[in-house]
């Protein structure tokens, strides 16, 4: 089997084994791992499995999102705890599946039905999928001897025996079931089998898993039960009149068709693709402007909302549309290299998934509200499996490689990117996000040509670069190119100016005001008012006096999180202007940790 040659994408991910994460980044990254995926009952994971029907109608997704985070994390740590566990969980599905192929969770007379709950049968095939072709993808990546080479060959033939069951279950042809009607939302859910049927095809190079992802799309727009997803996106490109609005399912969805169109690109069939990449990118822009929490969440009570409906409080920002959404940003972002992708994934990561993973990482926030108690849970659901998903994302993409061989730095935090097989090693020295300044250090093995491309945030005003102690040249926003012939021992200088911002709101927010420092949204946390300075409600600061507020870092004592800092500035109440107090606040991914009630968008006077 001959793996389908990679496209011409601008940009390319590293693999998670090149970069090792430090900061706040790296230690919840590493919570994530140590408190979460490797404690996490295999027997909860496999259940479903062994004795069918399951508990719930999706119990089945749980193991393959498991192994998705886990296996990058692998890939990334070296964990041999964690890849015993691996191994374990994939050899134990594996001996669940059916003399036909199925792999899911439901007993027979149910199967592929809308009985009782149902229709989540082929959504639980996508997430196997995603599982077993993760953990081949994360062997192979790793090179031979690093994994067990027989179980990787067995995880890839019952990939494909489950996927060819879906196949020969659904399609147009006589006796087969419409894939749109046995779904839940639309269609969306069974059609966002779309992505791993890409990832299978690019893996095997065998044609009838791509011509399913062409009647993917087809039925899209042609069965009675299709989502119209292209017509809808290309007509009015507004994600809350396009199917029933379910953003995880929709997001999904496009998701899969960037997968689809990478792949009809690269053979030379882009204009069969076009649609996808169109459609995708007025999602993803209709969502930035009118359906995105100043944090990077989306959505709210899991469906996008009327434009600008963004209430503060309730079921806010699903973490498993957080994630999604953080995964359609990253594709796009490959695809096009446009710093404006990279922007918004920053924001997602260091506010809105930060915030619903618990600073200890064995808990998650299903939903993650922007004042009020987060509910942080241990239970197994849909959010706490999807959440590790996109903090094992996160050393994919700190560095990425471009087609002209130039390597681009797209978040900064403490970090190393190693590239042995090139004689380049890049280390990354800042206590970003809570500072601006960066220093690259670069070392080769000899004197090499090439790009280095560092974005400047779009929040950033004033950004600075200097190179081996030269005089400092400003930069705008966006991407910046250093091409020169770099040495051992070079060093690069980043200065990104960061001072406290204060937001106006708009629309839901009419008449309040939140504060920003850098890339974080800050809230007020009730552990850190002074006493008799109450309620929550009453708190803001002075917004007409922007300029002359002061921010500084307070020292870390026993009230404080693992790699969290507070900030110091005057506070005042809405009721009684002329009483001054110092204000502390922290920065949303700790809000709320301890149980204490916070708030992100203050009133103004």
């Amino acid at each position: 089997m001959v793996e389908v040659q990679k496209g011409r994408d601008v940009t390319q991910w590293v693999s998670p084994n090149a970069v090792e994460l430090g900061g706040l980044l790296g230690y919840r990254f590493k919570i994530s791992e140590r408190n979460r995926l490797l404690p996490l009952n295999e027997e909860t994971l496999l259940s479903g499995f062994r004795k069918r029907p399951g508990v719930q109608a999706w119990i089945g997704e749980h193991v393959g999102k498991w192994l998705h985070a886990a296996v990058l994390t692998w890939v990334n740590t070296g964990n041999p705890e964690l890849k015993a566990k691996i191994d374990r969980v994939v050899r134990e599905l594996i001996a669940t599946q059916e003399p036909d192929g199925y792999l899911g969770t439901y007993d027979l007379p149910t199967r592929w039905s809308m009985e009782k709950e149902r229709g989540w049968d082929v959504w639980v095939h996508k997430y196997v999928l995603i599982g077993l072709l993760s953990y081949v993808k994360g062997a192979r990546g790793m090179g031979q001897g690093a994994g067990n080479d027989e179980l990787t060959q067995k995880a890839l033939e019952a990939a494909k025996k489950a996927a060819d069951l879906i196949l020969r279950t659904f399609g147009t042809g006589e006796g087969q079931l419409d894939l749109m009607e046995r779904s839940t939302h639309v269609g969306m859910a069974s059609s966002s089998i779309l992505q791993p049927m890409v990832w299978l095809y690019r893996l095997t190079g065998e044609k009838r898993y791509l011509d399913f992802c062409r009647y993917i799309v087809w039925a899209w727009e042609h069965s009675p039960h299709g989502p119209r997803l292209l017509g809808s996106l290309l007509t009015h490109g507004d994600v809350h009149k396009t199917a029933n609005g379910k953003a995880y399912e929709m997001m999904s969805c496009l998701v899969g068709a960037l997968e689809l169109y990478r792949v009809l690109r690269d053979e030379g069939k882009e204009d069969e693709g076009k649609a996808l990449l169109i459609a995708a990118q007025r999602a993803w822009d209709d969502i930035v402007a009118n359906h995105l929490y100043i944090t990077g969440g989306t959505s709210l009570g899991e469906h996008f909302q009327p434009d600008h409906h963004l209430p503060n409080d309730g079921a806010v920002s699903e973490t498993c549309a957080t994630v999604t959404l953080l995964q359609l940003t990253l594709e796009l972002f490959r695809l096009t290299g446009e710093a404006k992708y990279m922007d918004i994934a920053e924001r997602i990561v260091f506010n809105h998934l930060l915030a619903a993973q618990h600073p200890n990482g064995d808990r998650w926030c299903y939903f993650t509200p922007l004042e009020g108690q987060k509910n942080y849970r241990s239970d197994i659901n849909c959010c706490a499996s999807s959440g590790p998903r996109g903090i094992a994302l996160l050393p994919t993409f700190v560095y990425t490689l471009d087609a002209d061989g130039g390597i681009r730095i797209n978040l900064y935090t403490q970090s190393k990117l190693k590239l042995p097989e090139q004689g380049i090693e890049i280390e990354q020295e800042t206590d970003y996000p809570y500072d601006g300044s960066v220093t690259l250090r670069l070392r080769l093995s000899q004197p090499k040509e090439f790009a280095l491309r560092f974005r400047v945030p779009s929040w950033c005003e004033g950004a600075t670069v200097t190179v081996n102690g030269e005089a400092k040249k400003q930069v705008s926003k966006g991407y910046h190119e250093l091409r020169r012939q770099w040495r051992d021992g070079d060093v690069v200088r980043l200065e990104f100016p960061m001072r406290l911002q204060i937001v106006l709101g708009t629309h839901t927010n009419e008449g309040k005001l939140a504060l920003m420092f850098g890339p974080l949204v800050l809230a007020v946390d009730e552990r850190f008012l002074p006493e008799g300075i109450s309620p929550l409600s009453e708190i803001t600061v002075d917004a007409e006096k922007e300029l002359s507020l002061k921010v500084t870092n307070v020292e870390p004592d026993d009230t404080l999180w693992e790699g969290e800092k507070v900030f110091e500035t005057e506070g005042t109440l809405v009721s009684n202007p002329q009483q001054r107090f110092k204000l502390r606040l922290t920065n949303f991914a700790h809000a709320g940790a301890k149980g204490t009630n916070f708030v992100v968008w203050l009133r103004r006077k």
